[in-house]
């Protein structure tokens, strides 16, 4: 469990600390965990299977982070003659590679490949159908 300490104005009555100051805990602020550089954070969903044995279902929100070099096997979201792709970085040559379940996209026949960021987090929905009502429709947990 996550959980965020909040500093609280403390009351002193007799000059002593009290006993249950030690129980005190704030409310966790969920972008304060899942987002380093708000600048450079934005979101997608994912929209196929491309990765569900890596763990992504469609469906998934992809929290990325444009400000971070890619490395050898980091998730990343690329953009790729006019499409985006999320797919397992490599390096073959000097030359980078994305591969997900089913496919491998290498620049080697001329695609221009531009890693448009770093996924850091997946919140996913893991609520029965049935409570995907109204305003639970798109909850998501990490």
């Amino acid at each position: 469990m996550i959980r965020a300490i909040e500093d609280r104005a403390e009351q002193k009555i007799s000059g002593f600390r009290s006993p249950a100051d030690d129980y005190l805990e704030g409310r966790l602020n969920i972008s304060e965990v899942l987002v380093i550089d708000p600048e450079s954070t934005f979101y997608f969903q994912m929209d196929s299977q491309s990765m569900k044995n890596q763990g992504l279902l469609s469906g998934d929100i992809l929290v990325i982070d444009r400000s971070l070099i890619p490395v050898e096997e980091a998730i990343v979201v690329a953009f790729v003659n006019s499409c985006f792709y999320c797919r397992r970085y490599y390096t073959r040559n000097n030359r980078p590679v994305l591969i997900g379940d089913d496919d491998e996209i290498d620049t080697t026949d001329g695609q221009i490949l531009q890693v448009w960021g770093v996924v850091t987090s997946i919140c996913r929905n893991t609520l029965p159908i049935s409570l995907r009502k109204g305003k639970y429709r798109r909850v998501c947990t990490l």
